[in-house]
């Protein structure tokens, strides 16, 4: 009831105890303080059942598990070894494993590892070009489209990239990511205003998985929900050096580790800025308007990046820039 009790639809909540004792409060310390009872409480659930039963590998599933600071907390107990995250770790995980559940109950199916969650949609060239021209937009076609996408985020560009398979889940994971330069530690204000987000969302990294261990630390154990930003590590100083857009007040961050396997252009955008510049990380928040889904057509990405005023648009082999179409305006 505590969500209900906020809401204006909700009179019978309007004087209620617990509003009384939270008005005198600002919203960062409500919740900072339920922040702190949630991780409380579950490790010490937890703890219980490592207790009880030795098992040392930690699967978590359903909303809860949202919240990546936690996980982080539950990660840390001693005993616990290894962490599974389901990616889509919302109720859409719990439908999923209710599935698997059946499968394997009724036919026998043993399942199998999770490499990916590039599920989704994708479209071709041709669809693109064809939203584009829609739109009335000017573009060029760029054969080496992650190298120029390198350019731009040395330059202090931001860029929305669209391309291939839609991720599954809650997370934008460079399929449908903006995409920007982690060494400005204030674009967590500007960038956050032009997309319609408040202060409180703060931006992720996505790094090289060979340098995962130079920029964050504990990560033995928790390799599978650092692919898929369902969990925060401390970071190293030098991570807090190179990177501090992405690095939150308390010192830690969630990131995508990405690897060449897992998806080739993404991973050839990070080498190229790697190789400009030496820094294996940049930003990468989802590619949407606030309280919006992330995109998932052609037709959404034109969308949002007009109503968010981003710089460039990376799209399939295309690059669109907002210099270009505003016709001197």
């Amino acid at each position: 009831m505590i969500g209900k009790m906020w809401h204006q639809k909700m009179p019978f909540f309007k004087d209620s105890l617990m509003r009384r004792l939270l008005d005198d409060y600002p919203r960062e310390d409500v919740a900072a303080v339920f922040q702190r009872r949630l991780e409380e409480v579950f490790v010490q659930l937890t703890k219980n059942a490592h207790e009880k039963y030795k098992i040392e590998n930690l699967v978590l599933a359903g909303g809860t598990f949202s919240n990546v600071k936690l996980n982080q907390r539950l990660s840390e107990i001693p005993g616990i070894k290894r962490v599974y995250i389901f990616p889509n770790m919302t109720d859409g995980g719990i439908s999923v494993g209710a599935a698997l559940h059946y499968d394997i109950t009724t036919n026998g199916s043993f399942g199998s590892s999770v490499r990916d969650v590039y599920f989704g949609p994708e479209f071709s060239n041709e669809e693109i070009e064809a939203a584009l021209k829609k739109a009335g937009l000017k573009y060029e076609y760029v054969e080496n489209i992650e190298a120029t996408i390198a350019d731009l985020l040395v330059e202090n560009k931001v860029v929305a990239r669209f391309h291939g398979k839609m991720e599954y889940g809650p997370r934008a994971l460079g399929n449908r990511s903006i995409l920007y330069a982690a060494t400005d530690l204030t674009v967590n204000d500007w960038l956050n205003k032009r997309l319609g987000r408040t202060e409180f969302m703060p931006f992720a990294p996505v790094t090289l998985a060979e340098y995962a261990d130079k920029c964050y630390e504990n990560l033995n154990g928790n390799e599978f929900p650092a692919k898929f930003m369902t969990i925060t590590f401390d970071c190293t100083d030098y991570m807090k050096e190179v990177s501090p857009a992405t690095v939150h007040v308390d010192g830690t961050a969630r990131p995508q580790l990405i690897d060449e396997e897992t998806n080739p252009s993404y991973y050839k955008i990070l080498k190229e800025y790697h190789k400009r510049t030496g820094i294996p990380s940049i930003v990468n928040t989802s590619f949407n308007m606030h309280e919006e889904p992330i995109v998932c057509t052609p037709d959404d990405a034109v969308r949002s990046f007009q109503q968010g005023h981003l710089e460039y648009l990376a799209i399939g082999k295309f690059l669109v820039s907002s210099a270009e179409n505003n016709d001197g305006k």
